[in-house]
């Protein structure tokens, strides 16, 4: 794609506008191999990629109104990791590119602000840049083809698929139960990961008769209920955010953001749920907005509010100071916690025997301080929790669950003495 500068996507324009101290909007994929890493390869590696993918040839701009991205010369530099993850990127800084690469041990770390991509297009990235790694660390007689990138990975899906008459998904959501938990220092992030055998949780799935993730969803629900039944006066809904992959709906080669969020909600104040009653509600809501027709509209509603007249009048500093409270009240008050699941990564079979594993972090958030990410490789599934709070009940009552239902879990975790 010849141009020198592009416009952020409709979910890159609200990411970049709601960067404060603790919202960096990073997330972070990385990958475990089975040999400690080689800086000058990850670093060749590095080149190759950015060559072979030039999205990500850019920096972050500010212009009068909205943020931009303007394209570079710049290679980044792979660094040794030495803090907590999905820190700040620091965009009020002069170009800046919106990722870093970590490395530490066996570990590569791709870090990227969601104003970039997506979990799908930073999942590509970190799949060709391990494959580059591996080929040349390995000496593996592997050709990798070269391609002209097609213009089709730098679009803008959320516009191509927005349609003028169909409505704004409206549904009112009641404020959600918070974790009432201090923030801990900002900065921080804590993390732990639940490393669990994919045929265990295949089993326990079907033995139920529903899907994994109906399964992981419903378990999050159900400690979040207890949580709140012991920690709260009243109880409020429980709402999960559901990000959901809209490639799997409409045909988009785009490696950048293009997915919208569900609700999933259960109010305790109608009585008490039990494990079946959560899973029935989790399916009817998969089943009622996992379509076309009801995804529409979640898409119409996010970029009709990016085209709001007055909003796109709005000078880029007043958007800055805007958006982090719009977005907290009506977006974040929403929901209790969100839940992602990237699914299971492919790669070419002459690179696997090098691979241990990967993992996928969440962005962390204020309005959420626990937030899930789910990857699985290989015969393992690893879900990680990010929690900005310095208070680990959430977690270790869900691994805790999983155990009791025949799951054998292998926890690991950034926290001291975990």
């Amino acid at each position: 794609m010849n141009v020198e500068w592009y416009k952020l996507d409709n979910a890159g324009k609200l990411y970049a506008s709601t960067v404060t101290s603790r919202v960096s909007t990073v997330f972070r994929l990385s990958v475990n191999l089975k040999s400690m890493v080689n800086p000058e390869v990850l670093q060749w590696a590095i080149e190759q990629t950015v060559e072979q993918l030039p999205l990500f040839k850019v920096i972050v701009k500010k212009g009068i109104f909205w943020n931009y991205l303007k394209k570079t010369n710049e290679i980044p530099i792979a660094s040794i990791e030495h803090y907590y993850p999905c820190s700040n990127l620091f965009f009020n800084s002069h170009n800046t590119l919106p990722y870093r690469i970590l490395y530490y041990k066996r570990r590569i770390s791709f870090e990227v602000s969601h104003m970039l991509t997506d979990g799908t297009g930073a999942l590509e990235f970190l799949k060709l840049l391990v494959t580059y790694y591996v080929i040349r660390k390995e000496s593996l007689d592997l050709q990798m083809e070269t391609k002209n990138r097609s213009s089709l990975e730098f679009a803008d899906s959320f516009s191509t698929y927005y349609e003028k008459n169909v409505p704004s998904w409206q549904e009112g959501l009641d404020y959600a139960y918070k974790l009432p938990f201090k923030f801990d220092k900002k900065g921080i992030y804590h993390i732990t990961t639940g490393k669990i055998d994919i045929r265990e949780i295949k089993q326990l799935a079907k033995y139920h008769g529903i899907s994994i993730t109906t399964y992981l969803i419903s378990k999050y629900i159900e400690v979040l209920i207890e949580i709140q039944a012991e920690l709260a006066a009243k109880p409020k809904p429980i709402t999960i955010n559901v990000p959901v992959n809209l490639r799997n709906f409409f045909e988009s080669q785009t490696l950048r953001n293009f997915f919208v969020s569900i609700p999933i909600t259960i109010d305790p104040r109608l009585g008490e749920y039990t494990f079946h009653e959560i899973v029935q509600k989790v399916q009817i809501e998969f089943k009622r907005y996992l379509n076309i027709k009801q995804l529409k509209p979640l898409i119409a509603r996010n970029v009709r509010g990016e085209r709001n007249v007055l909003l796109r009048l709005l000078p880029l500093t007043i958007k800055d100071q805007l958006a982090p409270i719009i977005h907290s009240k009506f977006g974040e008050s929403l929901y209790t916690s969100s839940i992602s699941n990237l699914g299971v990564v492919s790669l070419n079979k002459d690179i696997e025997p090098f691979i241990e594993r990967f993992e996928f972090y969440p962005p962390p958030s204020v309005g959420n301080k626990i937030k899930a990410g789910i990857i699985s490789y290989g015969s393992y599934m690893y879900i990680t929790f990010g929690n900005i709070s310095d208070i680990r009940i959430v977690e270790r009552e869900f691994f805790r669950k999983l155990k009791k239902d025949g799951i054998h879990v292998k926890i690991e975790s950034n926290r001291r003495g975990y």
